[in-house]
């Protein structure tokens, strides 16, 4: 893709993606406004469309496959940021049952009610192994619910086209952090409108939320390199997305809260930052014994490299 392309596709989707949330931050983002988020999660596959014949080509290579094999795997991916936290804060006595959204019964045995969120199994009484199946349900079929109306359409965007273009351009961890940076500021309208957070919308907005994107675009970007496809990304997303709207336990202080998730974040993005690199190694090895010891090998990047890409399946 060349400069031109890419300069097209950034300003497209920065146009568009705050454009629409602005319309969602003059209905309010925790209201009427949410509509307008839902709808700019849209806006990377549409910059990607509008962009050119070759950046469509390169979304339909990622689109057509469904890569299902790595499917679970993208669940629990997503889910592990959530998970970490609220591992972190249960040792440490630093969080509290969710009381507002999970209703304990009076002997403390078992779920009274669920409130503010959709559970498959229903929201009324149930023991804590109901419950526990509920949650599992309800969570799988958010997530995927979650990727088909928005996820897919921002991956399309960020690793469909960003992550193998600026990882040819800068390499894979550079490329990765600032595919990151980008996906992180993009998200500048509506973290400034307290969307993620309502006490320190500037210092969100600013610094804390590009830490969580840089750390989760390593796991995206691992999971589009092994699955040869978009749609774990998108279900990786999603999934991170659906969990963390109703956490089993909540942070006893807005501190906590962040440091506990930014540990969790900086936990798994190194995970995947290392079995990215390890990746990106071993493909490097495999295109120089292919091309013999007297030629030397294509630049290639896990993004574009047509090798790696397994038969046309689902994800």
């Amino acid at each position: 893709m060349k400069t031109k392309q890419l300069l097209t596709f950034l300003g497209l989707v920065f146009a568009a993606g705050w454009a629409l949330q602005g319309l969602a931050i003059s209905q309010g983002v925790s209201g009427e406004g949410r509509k307008w988020l839902l709808a700019a999660m849209w806006a990377p596959m549409l910059a990607a469309v509008l962009t050119g014949r070759e950046a469509r080509r390169r979304l339909w290579e990622r689109i057509r496959r469904m890569g299902w094999k790595f499917w679970p795997i993208a669940l629990i991916t997503g889910w592990s940021f959530s998970v970490g936290q609220q591992l972190l804060l249960w040792p440490a006595h630093q969080g509290s049952w969710n009381g507002e959204f999970f209703h304990l019964g009076g002997d403390g045995r078992s779920i009274d009610s669920v409130h503010h969120l959709a559970m498959v199994l229903g929201v009324g009484h149930q023991g804590f192994g109901l419950f526990a199946l509920n949650l599992l349900l309800s969570v799988t079929v958010g997530s995927v619910a979650l990727m088909l109306i928005g996820g897919i359409g921002e991956e399309a965007g960020w690793r469909g086209i960003l992550q193998p273009e600026l990882e040819r351009r800068f390499g894979l961890v550079k490329g990765t952090v600032l595919v990151g940076l980008i996906w992180g500021y993009w998200h500048l309208p509506a973290n400034l409108a307290g969307y993620n957070d309502a006490r320190h919308p500037i210092l969100q907005a600013a610094l804390i939320f590009q830490i969580h994107t840089i750390a989760m675009s390593f796991v995206l970007a691992w999971l589009v390199s092994r699955g040869g496809s978009l749609w774990p990304a998108a279900l990786c997303h999603a999934a991170n997305n659906t969990l963390q709207s109703g956490p089993l336990m909540v942070p006893n202080g807005w501190w906590t809260d962040q440091l506990t998730g930014i540990l969790a974040s900086i936990t798994v993005g190194t995970i995947f930052c290392c079995l990215l690199i390890r990746r990106g190694s071993r493909l490097r090895g495999e295109s120089a014994s292919e091309a013999g010891p007297d030629s030397a090998p294509e630049p290639r990047t896990l993004g574009t490299n047509p090798s790696v890409l397994p038969k046309p399946r689902c994800v």
